[in-house]
């Protein structure tokens, strides 16, 4: 409210000094007489004439558009913005300014805003950059132009509507080797719980050969043919290693939560190297998995782009549990978590094998690994370094 009293305050003190001009050149003109004065005073009325006409005339016809050098960008790149301002060839102004805005989570740009005078161009550009983009996906929607006149009488401003979209992936590296795996469960028909054969579906019986193990003879089937018979199951092969993306984070801690979207995008993209069969899930309202080639690694850093810290941590039971039965599978978390612990038991006593992988470990994550150290579940801590892509 005070801001648009003083605003009004200075536009009349303008329009008295504008008055005083006028007065004072007509009497100029009248007591000099001669070519010079009255020139001076019908040059000040032209002026003057002129912008209060380009002030009543309707400036809403400009539009704008953004040509960006990227689409798609990884953490710490920087982006050009090329920013077209479209209007009528004869549109009248004396100056626009224009001004992009820009959100501030995006990163650290340089000047985003140009002055332009008066041009029968069609078109007027100005080019602006973005530099250290954060992870996210980020929408540039609004740009504000400022129109003015020679005297500062007139101020009109607007914002024009055009969207553009980019994405930024975590930065990420192939590391050199995984976390040490339970080697057990690559090898065809094994895996690291004793109760195998309860594990697998039975699929029939053959007669005793030697070296057939005695757990396996159907002494039902044997007392029926009068010979030994063995049961024959299903052989069982991994399906590969899973990258679980665990986004709980209590304590408020961007850097730690980014390093840790990063050593998760580097786990995906070394498995995904080495591995025909990998899956890769995440955390929002509810689990979701995907199976992750190297051809649609995209798909998994555009779900890590836009990941977003949660205060709660995962359900100790979940029916996504029993698909990684048999398999390595690494939980990348920011911050460990008594729910975490209570989620990983169930999954060990279902046959996975989880591992936990941290970018860092403090005190408090140091009490919850002798948990997990307990409970047999293998603790990794990677504090991966200069991560490029």
């Amino acid at each position: 409210m005070i801001e648009r009293m003083f605003r009004a305050l200075g536009t009349i003190t303008k329009l008295i000094i504008l008055l005083l001009i006028v007065a004072g050149t007509y009497a100029y003109a009248m007591f000099q007489g001669g070519f010079v004065s009255w020139f001076l005073f019908y040059s000040v009325v032209t002026l003057i004439g002129l912008t209060v006409l380009v002030g009543l005339f309707n400036l809403k016809g400009f539009k704008v558009e953004r040509k960006l050098s990227s689409t798609v960008l990884y953490s710490g790149d920087s982006i050009e913005v090329e920013v077209i301002l479209k209007k009528s060839r004869f549109q009248p102004f004396f100056y626009v300014r224009v001004r992009d805005i820009v959100p501030n989570n995006i990163g650290s740009q340089t000047s985003y805003s140009a002055l332009f005078f008066f041009s029968f161009s069609n078109e007027l550009r100005f080019t602006y950059k973005i530099k250290g983009v954060k992870r996210g996906e980020h929408t540039l929607t609004k740009t504000e132009l400022s129109f003015g006149d020679l005297f500062g009488l007139f101020e009109k401003k607007f914002k024009v509507e055009s969207e553009s979209t980019f994405i930024v992936y975590p930065a990420f590296k192939v590391l050199n080797s995984l976390p040490r795996a339970d080697h057990s469960q690559i090898e065809e028909g094994t895996r690291p719980d004793q109760s195998l054969e309860e594990e697998r579906s039975l699929a029939g019986v053959r007669s005793y050969t030697p070296g057939d193990r005695l757990t396996s003879i159907n002494w039902k089937q044997s007392a029926r043919v009068s010979q030994l018979m063995t049961k024959e199951f299903e052989t069982f092969r991994n399906d590969g290693a899973v990258v679980l993306f665990e986004p709980y984070m209590k304590q408020p801690s961007s850097e730690r939560f980014e390093k840790t979207v990063e050593l998760s995008a580097s786990l995906i993209a070394t498995i995904v190297k080495g591995s025909p069969n990998a899956s890769f899930s995440i955390r929002s309202v509810n689990w979701q998995s995907y199976d992750i080639k190297q051809a649609n690694l995209p798909l998994a850093l555009k779900l890590l782009a836009k990941v977003k810290p949660e205060k709660s941590g995962p359900p100790p039971i979940h029916k996504m549990y029993r698909e990684w039965r048999g398999k390595n599978v690494y939980v990348v978390s920011a911050e460990l978590n008594a729910e975490l612990i209570a989620a990983l038991t169930v999954m060990k006593e279902q046959k996975i094998s989880p591992h936990v992988v941290l970018y860092t470990e403090d005190l408090r994550d140091q009490v919850m690994t002798q948990k997990l150290k307990q409970k047999g579940i293998k603790v990794h801590v990677l504090p991966i370094g200069g991560v490029k892509r």
